[in-house]
This record gives C-alpha cells, sequence and structure tokens, in this order.
C-alpha cells in the first residue's frame, strides 16, 4: 500500500466518522424537519443577526432548484467544453471558493491584473504559507476567461459591486463565458436594464439590502452588513450542487483537504498538479437537490448551536469590547479569511483590523498595549504566538476557533508559525483573567458534506461561524454603548 493510499485510509475514518453523527435533520412526511426550532431567543442585539441568517438559509432553500439548475449549465460546460471554474468581483468573494478545504481543487480566481498580483508576492519557501506566494497567484488566477469557462461573480462589499459590477460583466460577456451572477435582486435589475436578457447570464439574488441589517437603540446608523454572508450562502449551496451535477455526468471532481489536518498535503498535490476529476473513480449519481439540502441543514445546525450555550462569554466579551471603546483604549480584530469588515458598510469600526489566513500576527506586539483587547476570530487551532503577545502587554484576548473532536496524527506545519495545535477542550488550554474563548463549532476541519464513496468531506463551514461570531460581538458591544448614551 503507498503512502498515499494510507493516507486516504486514515483521513476517511477520522473525518468521514464524525460526520454521521452531526446530521441535523431527519425526513418525516416527505419534508425535511430541522431538529431545532428554526429562531433563537432574543436576548442581546447579536441574537438578531443569527436569526437573520437562519432565515437567510430558509430563503436559499426555497430557490434550491434555481440554483441546481443554473449548477446544471455550469457543469455542462465544464465538462463537455473542458472550460475552467472561474470566480471574480472584489478580493473577499473572488478567492472564496479557491484553494478552500471543502472546495473543488480546480476553481481558480479571474484577475485580469494577474501579473501585477504576482509580482507583489514572494516566492515559496518553508516560511511562507502557500496561499501567500508568487506560485500560488500563477497557478490559481486566471488573467481573461474564454466561451468554454464558467465565472461565478460577486461582491461582498456593495461599494466595489457599484465600481466595478457593469464593466466586469461587458468584460465577460464579450469573452463569451458563463456568468453565474450572485447578488441582490436590485443589482440583478440594473444588470438586466444595461445588458438585457442574456443565455450567458444567469442571476442567483437575494433580498437583503445594502448596509446595515440590525437596528439598535441610541445607535445612528444600522449595523452588520448582511449581503456579504447571503452572497457566500447562495454560492456554497451553487458550489454543492455543481459536485452533484457532476456526479450526474459520471465525474467527481477533487476536493481539496484542509492544511490545518496534515502536512505535507499528500492528499492535495495531485488535485492541483495532475487531473480535475477523479479518475477511476466509480461515480454514484446524486438527485437533485440532495446536497444543497444537506448543506444548508449542517449550516443551520452550526450557526444555531454557537450563542446559547455560551452566551456568558458573548456577554463577558461585548463588555470587554465596549468598556475599551469608553475608555479610549485600542481594540484589535485578528481575521483569518472570509469576513473582510474593514471599510464594509454596517461595519462600525470599533476595531483595527488585521486578516491573516495563518494568524501570524507581529505588528501587533508593537501596537497592543495595557488593557486594551484583541479579538481573535480565528480557525481551528489555537494561535500560541499571538495569544503571548496579548500576555506579555497585559492586554485583554477575546480567542474565538473551533474545538475538534478527532486530533491528526501530527500537528500540521505551516508558515510562520509553525506547528497548528487543535484542542478538544479549553480547558486544556491557560486559563486566565484576561481571556475569554468561544467555540466557533464549525465542522472540525471545515467540510462537512459526505459524498458516496468519496474519503474527504466538502464544503466550506468556517466563515459562517466566523461572520456570525463576529457580528453578534459588534452589535452587542454597540447596544452597550448605546444604552450608555442615553
Amino acid at each position: 500500500m503507498t503512502n498515499h493510499h494510507k493516507f486516504l485510509k486514515r483521513t476517511a475514518f477520522l473525518l468521514i466518522g464524525t460526520l454521521w453523527l452531526s446530521q441535523s435533520s431527519v425526513i418525516r412526511n416527505g419534508q425535511r424537519i430541522c431538529d431545532a426550532a428554526e429562531s433563537i431567543k432574543v436576548e442581546q442585539a447579536g441574537d438578531q443577526f443569527v436569526n437573520f441568517v437562519l432565515d437567510e438559509i430558509t430563503a436559499v432553500r426555497r430557490q434550491l432548484p434555481a440554483i441546481t439548475r443554473a449548477a446544471e449549465a455550469a457543469a455542462d460546460r465544464i465538462v463537455n467544453q473542458n472550460g475552467e471554474l472561474l470566480s471574480a468581483g472584489d478580493q473577499s468573494f473572488s478567492l472564496e471558493p479557491v484553494w478552500r478545504a471543502g472546495g473543488i481543487a480546480f476553481s481558480r480566481q479571474y484577475k485580469p491584473d494577474k501579473e501585477a498580483a504576482a509580482a507583489a508576492v514572494e516566492s515559496a519557501s518553508d516560511k511562507i504559507p502557500y496561499y501567500r506566494t508568487k506560485e500560488f497567484v500563477e497557478h490559481f488566477t486566471i488573467q481573461a476567461a474564454t466561451s468554454q469557462d464558467v465565472v461565478l461573480l460577486g461582491y461582498e462589499n456593495e461599494k466595489e459591486e457599484q465600481l466595478h459590477l457593469a464593466s466586469q460583466v461587458k468584460q465577460l460577456l464579450s469573452d463569451e463565458a458563463l456568468i453565474v451572477f450572485f447578488g441582490s435582486q436590485e443589482s440583478a435589475k440594473t444588470l438586466e436594464r444595461t445588458f438585457g436578457s442574456r443565455d450567458n447570464l444567469i442571476l442567483i439574488t437575494h433580498k437583503v439590502p445594502d448596509g446595515g441589517i440590525i437596528e439598535v437603540a441610541g445607535w445612528p446608523e444600522k449595523i452588520c452588513s448582511g449581503r456579504s454572508i447571503a452572497n457566500r450562502l447562495y454560492l456554497w449551496t451553487f458550489e454543492a450542487e455543481l459536485i452533484s451535477a457532476f456526479m450526474r455526468r459520471g465525474k467527481m471532481p477533487g476536493i481539496l483537504l484542509s492544511v490545518t489536518y496534515e502536512s505535507p498535503q499528500i492528499w492535495n498535490v495531485p488535485l492541483l498538479n495532475s487531473y480535475k476529476f477523479i479518475p477511476a473513480f466509480d461515480v454514484t449519481p446524486v438527485k437533485k437537490g440532495d446536497f444543497g439540502n444537506t448543506y444548508l441543514d449542517h449550516l443551520h445546525r452550526i450557526v444555531r448551536s454557537i450563542v446559547p450555550a455560551q452566551r456568558e462569554q458573548f456577554r463577558k466579551a461585548a463588555g470587554w469590547i465596549a468598556e475599551a471603546v469608553r475608555t479610549k483604549r485600542k481594540l484589535f480584530a485578528l481575521l483569518i479569511h472570509g469576513l473582510d469588515p474593514d471599510g464594509l458598510p454596517g461595519d462600525p469600526g470599533l476595531f483595527k483590523v488585521y486578516s491573516e489566513g495563518n494568524a501570524y500576527y507581529p505588528q501587533l506586539a508593537g501596537q497592543i498595549g495595557k488593557d486594551d483587547v484583541a479579538l481573535f476570530v480565528g480557525y481551528n487551532w489555537y494561535p500560541r504566538q499571538l495569544a503571548g503577545t496579548v500576555d506579555q502587554a497585559g492586554a485583554k484576548q477575546i480567542l474565538c476557533f473551533t474545538l475538534v473532536q478527532d486530533q491528526p496524527p501530527k500537528p500540521a506545519v505551516y508558515g510562520e508559525v509553525g506547528e497548528l495545535r487543535h484542542f478538544t477542550s479549553f480547558d486544556q488550554l491557560p486559563q486566565r483573567e484576561n481571556r475569554i474563548y468561544i467555540d466557533l463549532k464549525f465542522a472540525q476541519y471545515n467540510a462537512v458534506l459526505k459524498i458516496p464513496g468519496y474519503p474527504i468531506p466538502a464544503l466550506e463551514t468556517s466563515a459562517f461561524a466566523e461572520d456570525v461570531v463576529y457580528w453578534h460581538l459588534v452589535a452587542d458591544t454597540v447596544e452597550i454603548l448605546g444604552a450608555k448614551s442615553k
């Protein structure tokens, strides 16, 4: 047995064995019934954001037939014409499905200024993570689309959409690519007025308004961006149906394994360099809508489970942040990927934001001071270096990452932070007065969907949990500040 096959066998046992325990729905009288109620009890302002996300999951489910039709059209073009699967828009959206655990391995970013992007990063080395290298940009970026390609287009920031959407669509239409647009109904109407109805322009839309979606007493503007998470919900549900559309055509796309599980990435390398679809794979066809519905069930369970059992931690964390605002202490939001709140309409600007997928923030050491607050919304490992920096400064830290149920055979080593240490309980970590731990509760190595006969689960969950926690804490803090201003 080769090392590759041994790795797959071990990985399949660990990753898939836990997935069957996390199913969140049953079929009763032909309908999918969620175990829990559709919403959570509103005790804090941030609970409104949780319920907004749960409502959007329901809204996505209602549009599943249209999403499936779009996925069928995309699969036809990619399989029959050997087209590329590209994503475009602002950086947050265009990179969302690229090089993501549980994502389709041959996804690429459409970026006309590829050469400038490659020139701005370093060549690969053991000291920097792959996604921050010239080699990553060169491999995962396509400079021009063709008539064989499918382009998933969206913007998490409406300001970027207003500036670039029309010109982006005009170019892609001239390239004759199949465009699948994710955005608001208003944006879709604007596209239809500008370009008319086109066979190669598919519109997947939602009703979420621009700007903030939550009104808090005592605060002048609505807060919490809804469109960013809504666009991602529709995107990943589309990806679920796209995978099943490929399978209905006898093709199994390669699915990426989380780099936090084990390194070197024995599984991922062949997917990146050798083939789009897994050769000699006995594909089990999947009914239309099955993957999309199952994925939405998982997201519903994750989103609904985050706050109720950790309400005390959320209240305490919001109190720390509000006190830092009132006493003019510095606040830092240290993020991993997905949400980019810096300059996003609906974000009140409480934090200095640093976003880095490797959880490496060396600049913090020279900026954070006593009684400042660092909010880390991370992935599935404990940020040892970051925690040490905050402790040394005498500051407070709110550490949000997901606990795991199973440890990999050995810790992954990735980029500047070195070993990525996972934990099954926060009790295994230092308990100090300046620390609050919050479990993000997403799937332990991110991907969540079991594919029949395939050893690696599919589809992203982490970004949704990260969004919920960030916006919940923002809303809770604004509620405290608004009450004090009366």
